[in-house]
């Protein structure tokens, strides 16, 4: 007998044993540590006090003074019209008005809508900033 029966043989043995393997029914037990529980417990207390991770925005305005407010407006406006699947933002803190849009969890997200964006507002650019998941 050669190598290639033999072979073939122990082949088809073991296709015959997976297949009685699939038909029986079995039963599975599985032990999980009471930390576990805690540490899930844990983590959901967090996400409650602390929604937000780390990642990326773009910002798309920053500017300074008393019609400054009106100005972000009109591109917050501006920007849904064009990007209406990007949520966007108007944050301040003093003495800026900034406008920052996108929830990117990395980097190349974030340059992939760049890219999308910089047409339109050509002194965007990408920035590490917390967003919603």
């Amino acid at each position: 007998m050669n190598i290639r029966n033999t072979i073939l043989i122990f082949v088809c043995l073991m296709a015959l044993q997976l297949n009685d393997q699939t038909g029986s029914k079995g039963r599975l037990t599985i032990i999980r540590d009471s930390r576990v529980d805690k540490l899930l417990m844990i983590h959901a207390q967090f996400k409650a006090v602390h929604p937000e991770i780390e990642g990326y925005k773009i910002q798309i305005f920053m500017d300074s003074g008393n019609d400054a407010v009106d100005r972000a407006n009109v591109i917050v406006e501006n920007f849904t019209v064009n990007f209406p699947e990007i949520p966007v933002g108007l944050t301040y803190g003093a003495p800026y008005y900034r406008i920052r849009a996108g929830n990117f969890r990395n980097r190349i997200e974030a340059e992939g809508y760049l890219k999308k964006i910089l047409p339109y507002f050509s002194q965007a650019f990408i920035t590490k900033d917390n967003i919603q998941p």
